[in-house]
Order: C-alpha cells, then structure tokens, then sequence
C-alpha cells in the first residue's frame, strides 16, 4: 500500500496466470471474477483504490473478463452501498435488474450493490465510486429503480456526470479530506439527480413518498424474523394502502418479493456464522417463516444456486465474514484489508 497525501491509496498489479488468484481475492468484497481459459496467459490488472471516508474511489485497468454479484454474494458480505462506473477506455455489457445493456466508453452505470448484477467486459480502464446509501439524499430511494441503467457518455447530462467522475478520478489523490469528504457528498447528490432523471414518468414511488417508502424498508429489516411481518401489519403500522404500498415496492419486484428476498438473505448470513453460535438448519428456516427445513431447503437453493448445509459447511471451513470485527482505525493496509475498509465507509 502506498499513501498519497492524506487519503489512503491501495495499488496492485497482476500479471499473469499466477496472479490471477490474488486479484480475485482483491475485489472479493465486490464481484466475483471469471476469466476466460484462453485469456489466462496474457491477463493483466491494476487498481488504485482510495478510502475517503464516506465513500470509495477506484481506478481500474484490466483485461477482458467478466464481474458479478450473485445474490449469493450479495447476501454473504452485506454490502449495501450503491455504485457508479465510468467505462473510460473499452466496452462492457451490463446485466442487471432483467435487462442486458451494452456499455461504450464515456458511458455510466448505475449500480445498487444490494441487487444482483454482471459485467462481461473487453479490456478495459474505469472509474468507479461506492457510497454508501444514507450519504444520499431521501437515502438513496431515487436510485432503486434506476439500478442497472446506463447514462449514455454521447448525450448531454450523461456527459456532464462522467466529466465529473473523470474530474474526481483526476483529482482525488491531491485533495485534503475534508475536500474529498464534500466531493463525495457533491457526488452523492448528482447521482441522485441522475436517478430523478432517470426514474420520471416511469411508475414508482414519488420524491414526497420516499421518507415513507425509507421507513418502510428500516422496518422490515427491523422485523425480518417476525412472524407478524406483512401487507397488512406495514400497512397498518404506517398508515398506507395496499395498492399504495405495492407502488411502493414495485421498482423492487414488489412488497412481498422484496420481504422474501430479504428474509433469504439474512437466513444466509444465520448460516455463515460459524462456532458455537451458528443455528441449526432447522432453527433459520423457522425463524424466517419457513413451515419446514424441505420447503426452506428448495426456496434457498433456487435463489442462491446452493444448499443451507453447502452454505453451513462452508463457513464451518473458512470462518464468516460476519464473525469480523469492525476496524476502529484506519487498516495498516494491504488487499487483505479491502474489506474492512468497505465496512468503515459512514454517511
């Protein structure tokens, strides 16, 4: 790790077959990495990473190969941050939300990191930005629906957000912390516009709503292993209809699809606490609703592409990425820390 100034930077290289290990695991937290077979031999990658606090800037160049985030992935490391990239050099195509999109350089895509999402990329250089939700304004509501979309770099506003990208891209590593704190907050809000622009006249929840739907979303989790967790118990507990609160939750699939996914996910975690906490299979499946470990078994494996007992073994292995603690400081800094520094990103 080398430090620029005050903000921390983290850089690597790989090259070649030997090192391909070492940069799957760098960006672990992130994406699971496949590289083409034939494709081996000549990979090369490097990134520049630089923790501001309340956000997370990379600089990326590497060879053709393809980034996901399987819901697998996405409930196992927790991560609920949403993401920016700007193809600068090469092309991509994006997967996300049910849609495929192709990306061209100057274009931008908008990513929520609790959603699930793939990247078949050329070779190709980026710039990416991860901030975490509560930094942006309505917490980030504006941009649920916009998940997977692509700002076009040809046309006007989505030349004016990857110039700023560019800029932060250029700039960050001279920047004081407190002017890289406020250029991550000036990004954060342009990003929300973004999803404004993005999100109006399609149907979904509107700016005046999205306190409501926000409250809504921090209760569910709130009461995630609730029995009494439901339409009518969040309708009643926040005053709103059933078709009122369907539109609500319709960019995400809907209420109910959105309480199910979220009640897999936390069952995943359950599962990936390893030693003498962990819970019996049986256990999870009754906590999250499940009215037997047969019925839960199946719903985990067609969401995940795994069994509760693979998922349980595993952890049981390697220990959970749960069990580790929150650093109190600044990691001393290697690609081992990477996440670590994901958790202290705050709002």
């Amino acid at each position: 790790m080398t430090v620029r100034g005050p903000n921390l930077c983290l850089a690597g290289s790989t090259f070649g077959p030997r090192t391909i290990p070492a940069w799957r695991e760098a960006v672990a937290p992130f994406w699971d990495v496949e590289i083409r077979r034939e494709d081996t031999p000549d990979f090369r990658g490097r990134s520049d990473v630089y923790h501001l606090g309340n956000a997370i800037i990379g600089l990326t160049a590497a060879s053709g190969l393809r980034n996901e985030r399987s819901r697998g992935l996405v409930a196992r490391m927790g991560v609920d941050h949403v993401a920016a990239q700007i193809r600068t050099e090469g092309r991509a195509l994006l997967r996300a939300a049910g849609r495929e999109t192709p990306m061209n350089p100057g274009d931008i895509a908008l990513l929520d990191l609790a959603q699930p999402l793939s990247l078949d990329s050329t070779d190709y250089r980026a710039i990416t930005v991860i901030i975490p939700r509560g930094l942006f304004p309505e917490g980030g509501a504006r941009l649920d629906e916009a998940h997977g979309t692509v700002l076009r770099g040809a046309e006007p506003f989505g030349r004016l957000v990857g110039d700023h990208l560019r800029s932060l891209g250029e700039t960050i590593p001279h920047l004081s912390p407190a002017e890289a704190r406020a250029a991550a907050q000036a990004t954060a809000v342009l990003l929300s516009a973004a999803g404004a622009v993005i999100g109006a006249g399609r149907p979904g929840q509107s700016s005046e709503r999205a306190p409501v739907f926000l409250a809504i979303r921090s209760h569910i989790d709130a009461e995630i292993g609730s029995a009494e967790l439901g339409v009518d118990q969040i309708c009643h507990r926040f005053g709103v209809s059933r078709s009122g609160l369907y539109r609500l939750f319709a960019p995400l699939g809907g209420v109910v699809e959105y309480i199910r996914r979220r009640r897999l996910a936390r069952a995943y975690r359950d599962l990936g606490e390893a030693g003498g906490r962990a819970a019996r299979i049986s256990e999870i499946a009754y906590r999250y609703g499940y009215g037997s470990p047969a019925s839960f078994t199946t719903a985990f494996r067609l969401e995940f592409g795994v069994s509760p007992a693979e998922v349980r073994a595993g952890a049981r292995a390697e220990g959970a990425p749960a069990d580790r603690p929150g650093p109190s400081e600044p990691p001393a800094g290697d690609w081992d820390e990477f996440y670590d520094w994901v958790l202290m990103l705050d709002a």
